[in-house]
């Protein structure tokens, strides 16, 4: 990931926003939320509303962010949209004890007669954007789930979480030896998966 995009405090320029949400490889972002939401809190959230929740409250609270380059950008979007992942659970349990209650996306939530994008800067989102971001994350989500369990962890939490080898290693209880194993077998894996669901040699999107 490229961590050297002009300016001291793009995070807050509303002119380089939509260069900063592109250069996150979004559709990586989306397989990390949905493993968050699991099967069944994905029938009621979807990855998008919890995506664009994130950069909403990313945008709103841009000041508290002290800028570091992309990556750690991007770890904090994860942190935001972990905790929107709980939120929505906690909801999601509400309603399935209260029975008639019903999660809401986040965009049902706001002003109505304002959309998320509305509140964000401009080319944060696009609906063909979004469109492209679902079906290349649904590739990613096939070619991960392809990978031997025993290494599925390891890729999930580097490759797409960018977790530290260190961290891995101590989240899996692993030597750090046998977790480094592991992801290289796993990246292989998964490269070779995908690039037979793209139909072609596509390393753009595995990142290390």
């Amino acid at each position: 990931m490229d961590d050297t995009l002009p300016g001291t405090e793009p995070h807050r320029d509303p002119s380089q926003w939509g260069q900063l949400v592109e250069s996150l490889d979004v559709a990586s972002v989306f397989v990390v939320i949905g493993s968050w939401l699991g099967p069944r809190l994905r029938t009621s959230v979807a990855v998008e509303d919890i995506w664009q929740e994130t950069l909403w409250c990313s945008w709103r609270d841009r000041d508290q962010h002290q800028w570091r380059g992309l990556s750690a950008w991007r770890a904090w979007l994860l942190s935001i949209a972990q905790n929107r992942v709980r939120d929505a659970g906690r909801t999601w349990s509400r309603a399935k004890r209260g029975g008639g209650l019903q999660t809401a996306p986040f965009s049902t939530m706001v002003a109505s007669h304002e959309s998320v994008s509305a509140m964000l800067p401009p080319g944060s989102t696009t609906p063909s954007r979004v469109a492209g971001t679902r079906e290349r994350a649904r590739a990613m989500e096939r070619a991960l789930e392809g990978v031997e369990p025993g290494l599925r962890a390891v890729v999930q939490l580097r490759l797409f979480e960018e977790l530290p080898m260190r961290e891995v290693a101590a989240r899996l209880q692993l030597p750090l030896s046998t977790a480094k194993e592991r992801l290289l077998r796993g990246v292989t894996s998964y490269r070779h998966r995908l690039r037979q669901i793209l139909g072609g040699d596509d390393e753009s999107t595995a990142r290390p």
